[in-house]
């Protein structure tokens, strides 16, 4: 059968052969994990605003931010001339913000359905912690053969619910996402919703594990990401993906973060905030639909509040 495989990245694109599945590959890549998430039906509309926040995010050119995305949703189009289309998503918010955007869209497309299958795992025996696919050797990627399963008409329904709360203007609906159809949804909302700013300290949770991180003392880029990534209960950000937190934190009007000699290091402000005698003030941005600091995480009551 002629297979298509979708994937929210590159990292198994190498692998797949060497693990004997065949097919053509398909990367499927906006972060909407990360930044505004417009609530809009025009295709032209939605790329425009994610390619105009990740081109800042990121120091990208914007004209091509724009033509990526516009080529990775025409290459949806071409699904129809394969036989099998095998989905390849895991556990983490990554992965399932992207799952739930692409099940929305090919939701309206019904003859496609039957042929769609997907792959999601939380877990792999000897990972620990398993963060992905990209982890695993083709031997291992391998063991993952006939593990797929097909698309039922309740994933699509729950990933269009998803959308719809994901773009929302607050955060009510996506809180209350139920995992019955996609069991790894829940607690990758969780793990989105406390990057809102927290009651207790106003800052988010990636902001909070990198002011912990340089609490010791100055750390470069890389062990300030190292540590992000072994305090984080559900790792979603890649190393790029952690610098425009970072970037939030130093070039504040009143920073946290201090920059110096290619290392991060904590202001006198970080450290009265991780002391808990100041509270950061987090300056307008986005969390899919929701436009901060409008809304705030309770750590206690485990729901999103407005601010």
């Amino acid at each position: 059968m002629r297979t298509a495989h979708v994937r929210c990245g590159d990292d198994i694109r190498e692998t797949l052969g060497p693990a004997g599945f065949r097919g053509d590959f398909v990367p499927f890549t906006d972060p909407v994990c990360q930044g505004p998430v417009p609530r809009t039906a025009d295709p032209a509309e939605f790329d425009a605003v994610r390619a105009d926040w990740l081109a800042r995010a990121y120091d990208l050119d914007v004209a091509h931010v724009r033509e990526r995305l516009s080529r990775e949703r025409a290459a949806l189009d071409t699904l129809d001339a394969y036989d099998r289309v095998l989905l390849w998503f895991e556990h983490d918010w990554f992965d399932q913000a992207i799952l739930i955007r692409l099940l929305a869209l090919l939701a309206h497309r019904p003859a496609l359905h039957e042929r769609l299958r997907l792959l999601s795992i939380d877990a792999f025996d000897g990972e620990d912690p398993f963060i992905g696919f990209g982890q695993l050797a083709a031997p291992q990627l391998a063991t993952l053969a006939g593990r797929e399963r097909p698309v039922s008409p309740d994933q699509f329904a729950a990933a269009e619910r998803a959308w719809a709360a994901l773009s929302a203007p607050d955060p009510v609906a996506l809180a209350g996402i139920r995992g019955d159809a996609l069991p790894f949804l829940p607690r990758a909302v969780r793990r989105h919703l406390a990057e809102l700013p927290w009651t207790t300290d106003g800052l988010s949770l990636s902001e909070r594990l990198c002011l912990r991180a340089v609490s010791g003392g100055p750390l470069p880029f890389p062990a300030v990401f190292q540590a992000h990534q072994e305090g984080d209960p559900l790792p979603y950000l890649g190393d790029v993906m952690l610098l425009p937190v970072l970037r939030r934190l130093h070039d504040a009007e009143r920073p946290a973060l201090a920059l110096r000699d290619g290392g991060y290091q904590l202001t006198a402000y970080g450290q009265r905030i991780l002391h808990g005698d100041a509270t950061w003030q987090t300056f307008p941005r986005w969390a899919g639909g929701v436009l901060l600091p409008g809304w705030r995480w309770d750590p206690d009551m485990a729901r999103p509040v407005p601010s």
